[in-house]
């Protein structure tokens, strides 16, 4: 049985729609706006004993595409009260006109999450203390969009980031 661990927002609860979706035998690490503080050496200690220790075969980064501080950031609403307001802020504005090539906040919302998910699989699958984990236990990385509104996923595999992070 494969176990994965997710990488989620606990906002929207989406914990329990991914259960219902892919079974409770999962792991979950759970961080607002699904902006994880990888800088932080105890933290990543951390993390990295749990990929020794349990069998986890996936790494899974779920980006709820109606997550409110994405959308407040692409709103333009007054916020920026959180680190992850912050940080998501900072990545809207370094890839302005790649998110507002689209017109509806739904394709802007999703193109933030992609891009915060090229950025979280290049820091993850090249940080000097997660790699080793990464490798040795063959753990694999991919994203992973849900629209729990309409009860829609989207997977996006790691690959399809790697091609984007080399062409540029």
């Amino acid at each position: 049985m494969q176990k994965s661990l997710y990488l989620v927002c606990p906002v929207n609860q989406l914990e329990a729609f991914i259960q219902n979706k892919f079974g409770s035998h999962h792991f979950f690490l759970t961080a607002l706006g699904t902006v994880f503080r990888f800088e932080e050496v105890r933290y990543v200690e951390k993390v990295t004993d749990f990929l020794m220790q349990d069998s986890i075969d996936r790494i899974t980064l779920v980006h709820d595409l109606n997550c409110p501080f994405k959308n407040r950031i692409i709103n333009h609403e007054k916020g920026l009260h959180s680190y992850a307001e912050e940080y998501l802020f900072e990545m809207y504005i370094d890839h302005y006109y790649r998110i507002n090539q689209f017109q509806s906040r739904e394709e802007k919302a999703r193109e933030l999450s992609m891009i915060h998910s090229e950025n979280l699989i290049h820091t993850i699958s090249n940080h000097p203390l997660l790699e080793k984990p990464l490798r040795q236990k063959g753990i694999a990385l991919d994203s992973l969009l849900v629209d729990w509104k309409t009860n829609q996923l989207e997977k996006v595999e790691e690959s399809l980031f790697l091609e984007k992070i080399s062409a540029g």
